[in-house]
């Protein structure tokens, strides 16, 4: 397994990433951390992924991590930038936490699975408050209402039962993700709650982890059995024994 700091060059723009390459990798995943948040959050999750064969990209968006770009509204085109990139290894699922749960909803991978995604238009007071108050302060952004204007932006989530895209969220998650994803629940067969599980922890509890790998094994189930893998498997879990299973309350 190789692991390693990488800048993604796309379409001019340039994606800082950390890449985890499993050997004989069947396809790939790009891993979009929250409005706030950084690559390196995410690795945790990209190492479960990788231990599917999957070469794994965490990326920064614009205005995060190490990224130099603002937080604007094209902020998409950096998730798009690393599909592209990842292309070189097949299919790719793009997996994202809370606004990369959203962006990777609205992307053009092949499997889509939002975590904890925000998926109404608008958002009352006290989430904005929280968000700028908890978040606000890690992202350079011309003003605190742009991840708000983003949002109202992007197209009408309909809740269409897409086999190629996933919801996961937590019983204890912000309240308007709460109400819509139980919403979609009824009408939609690939969401997952997990129960007891806050905003900001949906991306780093086991349950998550165990839904996330049943969806990856059945999505890339024909490239596995095209390319069968001894080893992989068996060497990433070496590392990931020694990662903290679940977060308690």
């Amino acid at each position: 397994m190789r692991i390693e700091s990488i800048t993604i060059n796309s379409s001019g723009l340039q994606v800082p990433a950390i890449e985890i390459a499993p050997v004989g990798p069947i396809g790939a995943a790009v891993l979009v951390h929250g409005y706030g948040g950084c690559k390196e959050e995410m690795l945790g999750l990209a190492l479960h992924v990788a231990e599917h064969c999957l070469a794994a990209f965490c990326i920064d968006l614009r205005g995060h991590g190490e990224n130099p770009l603002p937080f604007d509204a094209g902020v998409i085109e950096d998730l798009e930038a690393a599909i592209r990139h990842a292309r070189g290894f097949g299919r790719v699922a793009s997996i994202g936490h809370s606004l990369g749960g959203r962006l990777s909803l609205e992307s053009s991978a092949d499997l889509r699975i939002g975590i904890s995604p925000p998926l109404e238009a608008t958002y009352g007071p006290r989430t904005q408050e929280m968000l700028e108050k908890l978040r606000g302060q890690r992202v350079r952004v011309e003003s605190p209402d742009t991840i708000f204007k983003l949002l109202a932006g992007l197209p009408r989530w309909t809740g269409r039962d897409d086999p190629r895209t996933m919801i996961i969220y937590g019983s204890k998650d912000i309240r308007e993700i709460v109400a819509s994803c139980d919403q979609l629940r009824c009408s939609m067969k690939n969401v997952v709650m997990v129960e007891g599980a806050r905003h900001n922890e949906t991306h780093l509890l086991q349950r998550t982890y165990e839904a996330i790998s049943e969806r990856l094994d059945g999505e890339f189930a024909g490239a596995r059995a095209a390319f069968p893998i001894s080893e992989t498997g068996a060497e990433l879990k070496g590392h990931l024994g020694t990662m903290p299973q679940q977060i308690t309350h």
